[in-house]
């Protein structure tokens, strides 16, 4: 496979996935170097490196020779992953509550002060919501349980199934996850994050 320089790479493998995430390229659909190219405007050999890379995360499921299809998800998957995530993402917040310097929270509020007035851009809050989740686990304290969070491949199944609430709410529920956390109240923080989650469950089944 043709080695690529890191930011030619990024820039594609950014543009595939952001199709993804919009389903602009649906669940189930067959995806075609030649068809990609072309609604890319893609002339170079970064298409195959990143389609291969995106089937490496689990987003995509086949082969280059036989075709490769963006992964579809069943209801009993799409409920058993969130129930990995409510597993996952309690003890997560719980230790991030306990253990992270102040900095890491007030970091985590930052995030979404360009956001207090509303989400505009869904692609644009679904990466800040992606981000904040895997920020949490990376900072909890239990680098075992961050192994475990990234083996999951919870990050891929975010992809795949996006944000399917309004932002407004999505964004009231991280705030007030934040705020529990900068009162150092893991009860309160453990609430929020398993009513968040159910809440997301809910609104893909």
């Amino acid at each position: 496979m043709v080695s690529l320089p890191e930011e030619v790479f990024q820039e594609t493998y950014g543009k595939v996935k952001k199709l993804i995430v919009t389903k602009k390229l649906a669940p189930g659909q067959l995806i075609t170097e030649h068809r990609l190219s072309h609604t890319l405007n893609i002339k170079d050999d970064t298409i195959p490196v990143v389609l291969l890379q995106l089937k490496q995360e689990n987003l995509l499921v086949g082969s280059l020779d036989s075709g490769l299809l963006v992964r579809e998800l069943c209801e009993q998957e799409i409920a058993e992953m969130f129930d990995c995530r409510i597993a996952l993402e309690t003890m997560t917040v719980k230790l991030f509550t306990r253990n992270a310097p102040q900095s890491k929270i007030d970091d985590l509020r930052n995030l979404l002060v360009p956001f207090e007035n509303g989400p505009k851009n869904n692609y644009v809050f679904y990466k800040i919501d992606r981000y904040f989740h895997e920020f949490i686990a990376k900072n909890c304290g239990n680098r075992t349980l961050y192994q475990l969070f990234k083996s999951a491949k919870i990050l891929s199944f975010m992809d795949l199934v996006g944000l399917n609430r309004p932002l407004n709410e999505i964004m009231k529920e991280h705030l007030n996850l934040v705020s529990a956390m900068h009162q150092r109240d893991e009860e309160q923080a453990v609430k929020i994050i398993s009513l968040h989650l159910e809440n997301a469950k809910k609104s893909h089944l």
